[in-house]
């Protein structure tokens, strides 16, 4: 099964192996496999639907303030205990996880999206919301093949508010599918038939439109905060075991049922034959890439539907399945340092690829003073502002001001400054709750006086003074002192030309001396 990542996603996988029985299981969908890493536990949840006992394995995140959740769901012929490679992602996310039972194998009348699925997916919810920290805003919904059935099954029936659906490779429609794989003399035929009227030879073709997402009305709950990723790998059907056109008609439908006239937002029909019958999409032009693989097609509705089909068959691939959620939200707020393309907060990026940077550095900004007469340069001024540049309330804040505090125009002032920090640090506190580490970065040294604009004139001993009022205003606040300052000094001049700016080289160095105090923090 190919759980290789999932956040508080559903992570729905499904199918045997991809064409017939004799085929080893792909890696996304190792059905044989039990292993599980040493954070993995066990847990019996009850259904409250019938009061049967439905199985889950489960992460529970190490962090005390709310994470988010995946809910990852075995494939079609798997269970519970089928190898899911997804939860080793969320435990270096620390993010919560499940991987519950739903009835099983999808060859008997009670599983294949049956009412009591249905059920046992909002049953596991419930039960991570109830037995782990998790953020309710921030559960996701991830699943390959069968799985995607179910994730799609899932944003169509659920009564959670799920932020995020994300399905691979999935069979929406059982009636086709039956066709398609009697054709192909594969086991999925017998599979429906069984689940639909309980015997192999014959399906209750009714019982299976009934069963079908593609069937199926509107979502049950508001999705209009909800984000549902449809995709597909254009030479499915041929190398593996689900034609494209369900994901191609899947999406149709789905956008046609927000807004029949968002015509843009179509597949026309012409490009679902031509993708289906050539497998490539003749003139569609340069499309990107997509977790390592070229993008032959794509569209989407608004911010509610994606689409992307991609160069593969029928897989996920092995990219960051779990890229569209962020870890952990890091508000960024400095001067120009921060502020230049390829600056700390950029570089941190590149260090931190898991999670959401969110760069308010300004150049010229100070922590405290009108710095030119413009009060959009006072941090203390524009507290709520910049808070609100964050889509969240962030993890953590990395301050890194200073530098402008310390300008010849503010000589007579210097004392004010670790005052300023301190009410700075205070707001701060009291609009982001106790959840939210500060990171108080001391500020660069000055180049000689010699070299620098006479603006800065006189840094270098200011700058100096305020080094240990930082750490003494960091410690009492109970905030995170990083000293850059000295460890830089000594080759700070091979890192700037004007003495205060550093190049990408010095804010790479700069980076990495900020991460590692995050590190210490979040291992």
């Amino acid at each position: 099964m190919l759980f290789k990542r999932l956040i508080f996603c559903v992570f729905f996988l499904g199918l045997y192996p991809l064409i017939a029985c004799a085929q080893p299981d792909p890696s996304w969908d190792d059905t044989k496999s039990k292993s599980w890493p040493a954070g993995a536990r066990k847990a019996a949840i009850t259904s409250s639907a019938d009061g049967s006992i439905q199985n889950a394995v489960y992460y529970k995140a190490r962090s005390g303030k709310p994470r988010p959740l995946v809910i990852s769901l075995h494939t079609w012929g798997g269970d519970y205990l089928q190898k899911d490679t997804l939860i080793n992602m969320c435990i270096e996310r620390d993010f919560n996880y499940i991987h519950p039972d739903f009835r099983g194998p999808n060859n008997r009348p009670q599983a294949c999206g049956s009412e009591l699925v249905i059920r046992d997916i909002d049953d596991a919810i419930d039960w991570a919301l109830e037995n782990t920290k998790t953020d309710p805003a921030d559960i996701h919904v991830v699943g390959v093949s069968g799985g995607a059935f179910a994730t799609v099954l899932t944003y169509l029936k659920s009564r959670h508010p799920i932020r995020s659906f994300s399905a691979y490779a999935g069979l929406y429609d059982l009636v086709d599918w039956y066709y398609e794989s009697l054709g192909r003399k594969s086991r999925y035929a017998t599979d429906i038939a069984r689940v639909t009227s309980g015997t192999p030879d014959r399906p209750d073709l009714e019982e299976a439109r009934k069963r079908s997402p593609f069937y199926m009305e509107k979502p049950v709950t508001d999705r209009s905060r909800s984000k549902l990723n449809l995709y597909c790998g254009i030479h499915d059907g041929y190398t593996g075991s689900v034609p494209v056109s369900h994901t191609l008609k899947m999406y149709n439908k789905l956008v046609k049922s927000f807004d029949p006239r968002a015509i843009t937002s179509l597949v026309p029909e012409e490009y679902v034959h031509t993708m289906v019958r050539e497998r490539t999409l003749p003139g569609a032009g340069e499309q990107g890439d997509f977790m390592g693989r070229k993008v032959i097609y794509k569209n989407h509705y608004q911010d509610k539907l994606k689409l992307i089909v991609f160069e593969g068959g029928h897989e996920m691939p092995p990219g960051d399945a779990l890229a569209h959620i962020p870890s952990r939200t890091i508000l960024a707020i400095g001067d120009s340092n921060g502020a230049v393309e390829n600056g700390w907060p950029d570089q941190l990026k590149q260090l931190r690829p898991h999670d959401l940077i969110v760069n308010t550095s300004v150049s010229g900004n100070t922590i405290g003073f009108d710095n030119a007469g413009r009060a959009d340069l006072n941090t203390l001024k524009n507290v709520d502002k910049i808070l609100g540049k964050s889509p969240e309330t962030p993890d953590a804040v990395v301050i890194m001001l200073g530098t402008n505090d310390c300008k010849a125009e503010f000589a007579g002032e210097l004392k004010k400054v670790p005052a300023n920090l301190d009410e700075l640090i205070g707001k701060l506190k009291t609009k982001t709750g106790p959840g939210t580490q500060i990171f108080i970065v001391s500020p660069l040294p000055y180049g000689d006086d010699a070299a620098l604009a006479e603006k800065y004139a006189g840094g270098a001993v200011r700058i100096r003074y305020l080094l240990g009022e930082f750490r003494r205003v960091a410690e009492k606040n109970k905030c995170f002192y990083i000293d850059t300052h000295g460890r830089i000094q000594g080759i700070y001049p091979s890192y700037t030309q004007d003495g205060i700016h550093l190049n990408t080289a010095g804010q790479a160095v700069l980076a990495t001396l900020i991460n590692e105090e995050i590190r210490r923090v979040w291992p």
